[in-house]
Order: structure tokens, then sequence, then C-alpha cells
């Protein structure tokens, strides 16, 4: 096969930058235990909320805790 590689449906991979991001919110709710909300405010006043998996979030805090002790 030749010729430029196309991504065939998939969305390309998004490059955040912590610079682009004026605020940043988690959000827990105990009636969804197994999930969280993560907040995005982005300079400009966008709006983004993205729903991920409160394990992961879990493990992410206690992996900055361990680093700061």
């Amino acid at each position: 096969m030749s010729g430029p590689h196309r991504s065939h449906g998939t969305p390309r991979e998004q490059r955040v930058s912590l610079e682009d991001v004026r605020h940043l919110t988690l959000r827990y709710s105990r009636a969804r235990p197994e999930n969280m909300e993560i907040c995005v405010e982005y300079v400009g006043g966008r709006m983004k909320v993205f729903e991920a998996d409160r394990y992961l979030i879990e493990r992410l805090l206690n992996q900055l805790e361990d680093q700061k002790a």
C-alpha cells in the first residue's frame, strides 16, 4: 500500500497543555461510585467534562502522595 497514512475513522490524538487550562475540578458521586467526572475549563471559557474510572484517579493520587513523602 502506498500513499499517505490514513486514520480510518479513528480520532487523532489530541495534545492538551495545562497552560490552556484555567480551572480543573474532580467530581465524585456516591450514586455512581465507580466513575468520576473531570471538569476542565479552558482559557477562553470553553468547558469540557470527561468521565474517568475512579480507580485510576485514586491510583494517581496515591502516586502523587508517595512522591511527596
